[in-house]
């Protein structure tokens, strides 16, 4: 029944069109249509601005509740040069376009004319639309209705036989304009049968799209829509968008433009490398955009940022190259999904954050969000995150960090990537990472280590040594690990000493050392001089009330860790040497071994 309705309605209207415009144009007039309000008090004060402006606005009811806003009418031939100017000037939007018209119904705005002449357009004022370079311009409302076609299966169902009706509707789209067909597909889209490309080409995707919304209303599925169908098919488009208030919007100093659902969101906040959109009334929903100039490096900086950032779950897919990113992140409570790219010295991107549950209205926010994203020239200033050696504890850039439950350091042991490090109760991390993103489960454990394995291969860019022999004592170490949990992006060193080969208890296989560590250190790998590994890390055992000076701590020798690396099946490369090696090298084997390790609740 409600089809029905929307099909009676719609060609009813679109009837009415017609005589209408035969009133108010002649046939080879056109019109550019700027906007389109889902109420006639809205369509009326965006016509008083823009008549400041112009001497030939126009207002229609142009059905379904909306009203279009227009100018014109112009000559065919002379309309493409005047949007052109118009467009060039930042006069009127963006997404205006040419259109014959057939959607308007009655004339609102002049209320008392009855025939409107094609004419030569007087521009009165400097530009209506603001595109100073400090400041955000949300420009009028989207075009939601653009012409359709005159077909004469628009007053009522025709009775043509179903192959002249085909004939027909065939003739009656070759006549829609490029921007009609996008608009076509953009409502597919909407209606979730169409997932390929917005671009007005009317190929295999697009024919096969229409042909199941035909079959989901009742159609035959020809896959060529008739006027009627379209009108359908475009009404429930503007149902769906009329909630949401789609407008292009352009942040200027981000030197990004995309269309925004303005109806649900508050206005810009900057705070670099970022531009932020939050939900009104406290909504999850959030529109956020990247900026910033830089290289390979700041944008694999970036991505890695946004790891720690509350609004991207840990779990979804993720995807890093030298030029871009892209990320696919869900959890119970919220769908975020984003990309930036790399492109001329900068890194612009924009990601969407949507409440879980509703995936239906998140796909189709997402396409036209995305698909709208448009580069402009400028970039936000360098953020402070790149110039700080320590990221900020609780914010970055003005969004929340989601802190880790723990950290701690590891050692790579092979070409595969499988980590050693220090034993804890991995069984309560919802998840287990290193500082890529990639994911870990445990291979092997005994009583005081724990051996990593990745989910997915992910080469170190060097493997140490491990010295076997057996230790002497005193003599100078050195713990390598993410003391600060990760917050420097690098590996320190820490300078101490190996006391004893026995801890306190006498136990073999455990040594005493004498070195001020930190927690994050904790499964760090010990050196030797040469820069062999010959120990982990240990966290102090809880003895009651006793409390070790805190520079006491102990690490697990080789004789823990060959039977875990026999039990694992790994091999692991032996020290043949014991030549000292200098502070700078064992620097960079500090830095190209250890591995942050990290647990998600």
């Amino acid at each position: 029944m409600k089809n029905y309705i929307i099909y009676c309605t719609v060609a009813v209207s679109l009837f009415w069109s017609q005589a209408s415009l035969a009133q108010t144009a002649s046939p080879s007039s056109v019109w550019i249509q700027l906007e389109a309000q889902p109420d006639r008090a809205t369509a009326l004060e965006s016509i008083a601005q823009y008549k400041e402006n112009f001497d030939n606005i126009v207002g229609f009811d142009i059905g379904a509740g909306w009203f279009g806003i227009a100018l014109g009418p112009y000559q065919e031939e002379a309309a493409d040069r005047f949007l052109q100017e118009f467009l060039n000037a930042s006069l009127v939007p963006r997404s205006s376009f040419i259109t014959t018209g057939t959607s308007y119904q009655r004339q609102i705005f002049p209320s008392n004319e009855a025939r409107i002449e094609p004419t030569q357009n007087k521009v009165r004022k400097a530009p209506f639309i603001d595109t100073a370079p400090n400041q955000d311009t949300a420009s009028s409302t989207l075009a939601l209705v653009p012409d359709i076609a005159p077909d004469e299966d628009t007053a009522t169902p025709s009775n043509l036989a179903p192959t002249e009706q085909l004939i027909e509707a065939s003739f009656s789209e070759q006549a829609m304009t490029l921007a009609e067909k996008k608009y076509l597909q953009r409502a597919l889209a909407w209606a979730g049968f169409y997932e390929n490309a917005i671009d007005g080409l009317y190929g295999r995707g697009t024919r096969g799209a229409m042909a199941r919304w035909q079959i989901s209303k009742g159609y035959e599925d020809t896959g060529i829509l008739t006027a009627t169908q379209r009108a359908e098919l475009i009404a429930n488009y503007q149902i769906l968008l009329a909630g949401l208030g789609f407008t292009e919007t352009t942040a200027a100093k981000a030197g990004i433009a995309i269309l925004a659902p303005s109806a649900i969101l508050e206005a810009a906040q900057y705070d670099a490398p970022f531009v932020q959109y939050r939900g009104r009334e406290g909504s999850i929903v959030q529109v956020i955009l990247i900026s910033q100039t830089g290289d390979s490096a700041r944008l694999k900086a970036l991505y890695e940022v946004l790891q720690t950032l509350s609004i991207i779950p840990k779990d979804g897919r993720r995807k890093l190259t030298k030029s871009s990113f892209t990320i696919d992140a869900i959890d119970t409570a919220v769908h975020t999904t984003g990309f930036a790219r790399l492109r001329d010295g900068e890194i612009k991107g924009a990601f969407l954050v949507w409440p879980i549950g509703d995936d239906a209205r998140r796909q189709r926010v997402e396409n036209e969000v995305f698909n709208s994203f448009t580069r402009l020239p400028g970039a936000l200033p360098d953020a402070s995150i790149f110039d700080a050696e320590l990221t900020p504890s609780d914010l970055l850039s003005g969004l929340k960090i989601r802190p880790p439950a723990f950290t701690q350091s590891g050692v790579f042991l092979n070409p595969e990537g499988y980590i050693l490090t220090a034993k804890k109760d991995f069984s309560s991390c919802g998840t287990i990472e290193l500082e890529n993103g990639i994911t870990l489960r445990i291979a092997a454990q005994n009583a005081k280590l724990t051996i990593l394995e990745p989910k997915l291969d992910t080469a170190p860019a060097a493997l140490p040594k491990f010295q076997t022999a057996p230790l002497r004592a005193p003599r100078h170490i050195s713990v390598g690990g993410y003391a600060y949990g990760g917050k420097l992006g690098a590996p320190t060193l820490t300078l101490g000493l190996l006391q004893d080969i026995k801890n306190l208890a006498g136990e073999r296989n455990i040594a005493r050392l004498e070195i001020d560590t930190l927690p994050g250190d904790i499964g760090g790998p010990l050196y030797d001089q040469s820069g062999a590994v010959i120990g982990i890390l240990l966290s102090n055992p809880k003895n009651g009330e006793r409390r070790l000076p805190s520079n006491v701590h102990f690490a697990a020798t080789w004789g823990w860790i060959e039977p875990l690396l026999q039990k694992a099946n790994i091999i692991v490369t032996k020290a043949d040497t014991v030549t000292a090696v200098d502070a700078i090298d064992l620097s960079n084997i500090t830095q190209n071994t250890v591995a942050l390790v990290k647990c998600w609740d």
